[in-house]
């Protein structure tokens, strides 16, 4: 790396951290999750708003690979942090409600996807007609369970039925999206030059579970700072050989995270959050920059609205109609069914890799990106209508009113 070089990579740095938080803020105040405003300072830096030039001028081409190689150790994190989120035992106690509920929020926009992909591989689809539009409803089925956490947390309903379901629901949602998508990128590696490699995911999956049984003893022995050390370098361990095997970094990460012990998860997520807030920006900004409007016509404005509808009319309706199946009531069940529809970061991280492996085109790739913005900014109006002043159960059976306020974090 030159000086020039070098120079410029922290300038971009310090540039896309500071928008990220403006605008990240910006959304703050209307009401809205963070991460909306986050990923709209990385499209404001590409061409989209500045123009190639400007843009260009402001992230050289020789530049942007250091900045993907920021871009990949902060989602790397972030996908750690997912699966240390996820609460491995948080739906025994409604597991009818639960299974039925993220079963049917995974399924019905899963399907709707697929029949749209396979209504636009004319126009879009990237090799493999099928992949494609198995990604397609991959993409629009998935729930951003850190979004939907922290909604929830802001909301003061983490431990009402409600937030606990919908934690729940979207813990499952997220793994069967992954489940989904390895298979997809598995199936798109064997074909390709390095497709042996594939023969190491059975032992990676043997060694992701023996983990589960090995870190525990660790976490008791461990100092504070060992266990963060562990918990970093195991994350990008695990990363690297998925992504050695052609899986995506995403995939090891995740796994890494899931099986990590809870014990100490709050002092990880406090310091990983920490670290990754410095690699994040890097993300939003690679991301962005793929985003171009130069290759949409009037059609992709047709487009657009009818995946903002089969994403919408997938998720909300299939989470409303299984939780009022199971028993809950109208306003809990819509306020499940707006918990459910949020995307952000999440959406973001698959719609990347699907464009890296070449699943998806740079248009279907940007249109997806507006849907995802769309989707997660609708979150916080429905979930004021819906809530108003409902009376939201608790696990142990009691109501309590929700207020009508609402501040959303990323």
């Amino acid at each position: 790396m030159s000086d020039h070089q070098l120079v410029m990579l922290l300038v971009d740095l310090v540039l896309i951290t500071v928008a990220a938080r403006l605008l990240g803020r910006v959304a703050e105040m209307l009401g809205q999750p963070a991460v909306i405003g986050e990923i709209a300072a990385g499209i404001v830096a590409g061409p989209v708003v500045l123009g190639s030039t400007i843009s260009t001028a402001i992230f050289p081409l020789d530049v942007q690979h250091y900045l993907a190689a920021f871009a990949n150790v902060g989602i790397a994190l972030f996908m750690f942090q997912a699966g240390l989120e996820i609460d491995r035992n948080s739906f025994s106690g409604a597991r009818r409600l639960v299974t039925s509920v993220s079963i049917a929020a995974y399924a019905a926009p899963f399907v709707l996807g697929i029949v749209l992909g396979a209504t636009l591989l004319a126009r879009h689809a990237q090799g493999h007609s099928t992949r494609f539009a198995f990604f397609l409803g991959a993409a629009l089925a998935v729930t951003a369970f850190p979004v939907l956490a922290r909604i929830l947390a802001e909301r003061g309903l983490l431990r009402s039925k409600v937030g606990q379901i919908g934690l729940a629901a979207a813990a499952v949602n997220d793994v069967l999206a992954w489940t989904v998508l390895c298979v997809l990128v598995a199936a798109t590696s064997a074909n390709s030059a390095q497709g042996w490699r594939l023969i190491a995911v059975a032992p990676f999956l043997v060694a992701i579970v023996s983990m589960r049984r090995l870190l525990p003893r660790l976490s008791r022995s461990a100092t504070p700072s060992a266990l963060i050390a562990v918990g970093i370098s195991g994350t990008l361990i695990c990363g690297a050989a998925t992504a050695w095997m052609g899986l995506h970094l995403i995939f090891g990460a995740f796994l890494f995270g899931l099986v990590f012990p809870r014990e100490h998860s709050a002092l990880l997520l406090e310091h990983t959050r920490l670290v990754s807030a410095l690699f994040l920006p890097a993300f939003f900004v690679t991301a962005g920059l793929q985003v171009s409007l130069s290759g949409l016509d009037r059609g992709s404005a047709l487009e657009l609205g009818v995946i903002i509808a089969a994403a919408v009319l997938g998720k909300f309706g299939g989470t409303y109609g299984a939780a009022r199946l199971c028993g809950s009531p109208p306003r809990e069940a819509g306020m499940l069914a707006s918990l459910m529809n949020t995307r952000g970061l999440t959406e973001l991280v698959i719609l990347v890799a699907g464009l890296s492996l070449g699943l998806i085109g740079p248009e279907m790739y940007s249109l997806l990106v507006i849907a995802a913005l769309v989707t997660t900014a609708m979150t916080a109006p429905l979930l004021r209508l819906f809530a108003g002043r409902a009376r939201v159960r608790s696990p142990g059976g009691d109501a309590r009113t929700v207020e009508p306020a609402l501040n959303v974090g990323t």
